[in-house]
């Protein structure tokens, strides 16, 4: 008889990360392990050791496994061999998976200076450029948002697009026009782990967090780790964090950040929208420069 599945924690060592993207690969799925196991072929305390995080299943448990669930075996081959060879060299630090780079594994989003806090801004209108926002939603203090290549994404802008634009007074500084920042989709977990999110970040049309499920995401911007974005003005919104605070050890994570700046973003195909500085890279937090955006 199958035992209940134990609580897994994740703190980043390689047997850990293996196990818990086993655990959310047939999350995704809504399989029960009974029903794995009839798709794959193997024992229910088989594939529940497997996502257990004590030892490194072999490689055939892993891919069938992913083959019940409908994963792409050869990046989940990739991923298994990173983890063994982990292993072997004793690295405490787990292999990023490479989800990020089209495959399936598996198949949402900080500290800062503090500039004026302007007005926010909504949704775009027919147009594409963003209008100011009414009311704002109920407040979320935290989100997780949100596996990993480098350059899985470069866009390109030129100038500013419309319906956001820099705010101009005779005594303002000057700013840069834009700048290029490099998304780091990655959250904090325990004392020191900093690791790819199993979903994407994206671009918004409110700064706000879980748009993908309050109706402003920004369809089709979907970005991993090392994707480069056109960033043009930034402006103040929901404060988010990249931390794990479930996880022991967090407030010691030098890679954790909270803030509320958001930028003025450019997509390939013209649209704009916010994306928070919280899933930056530490290069590009801070304004990186810019005038701060004014519908």
């Amino acid at each position: 008889m199958a035992r209940p599945e134990q609580r897994l924690v994740r703190d980043g060592t390689p047997l850990r990360e293996l196990a818990f993207w086993l655990r959310d690969l047939r999350t995704g799925t809504g399989l029960t392990y009974a029903q794995l196991a009839v798709r794959s072929g193997y024992s229910v305390s088989t594939l529940q050791e497997a996502a257990a995080g004590r030892r490194l299943p072999t490689l055939a448990v892993t891919l069938a496994f992913a083959r019940a669930c409908g994963a792409d075996q050869g990046a989940w081959q990739c991923f298994w061999t990173e983890v063994r060879r982990a292993v072997d060299t004793g690295a405490s630090v787990a292999p990023v998976p490479p989800w990020s780079a089209g495959t399936v594994g598996r198949p949402e989003q900080g500290r800062t200076g503090e500039p004026d806090r302007p007005e926010g801004q909504g949704r775009p209108d027919e147009s594409g450029a963003l209008r100011p926002a009414g009311k704002r939603r109920p407040k979320v203090t935290r989100t997780a948002r949100i596996a990993a290549a480098s350059g899985l994404l470069l866009l390109v802008a030129v100038g500013v697009p419309g319906g956001l634009w820099l705010a101009s007074t005779p005594d303002r500084p000057h700013h840069r026009d834009f700048a290029s920042v490099v998304v780091q989709n990655k959250v904090a977990i325990g004392p020191t782990a900093l690791l790819e999110d199993k979903t994407p970040a994206y671009l918004s049309s409110e700064t706000i967090s879980h748009c993908a499920a309050r109706d402003c995401k920004l369809t089709g911007t979907e970005m991993w780790s090392g994707a480069k974005l056109v960033v043009f003005c930034w402006t103040r919104g929901e404060k988010l964090t990249n931390e794990d605070i479930t996880s022991t050890g967090i407030t010691r994570n030098e890679g954790g950040v909270s803030s509320d700046l958001w930028y003025g973003a450019k997509w390939k195909d013209g649209r704009t929208g916010y994306f928070p500085e919280v899933y930056l890279t530490p290069a590009g937090r801070g304004g990186s420069g810019l005038a701060r955006c004014s519908g």
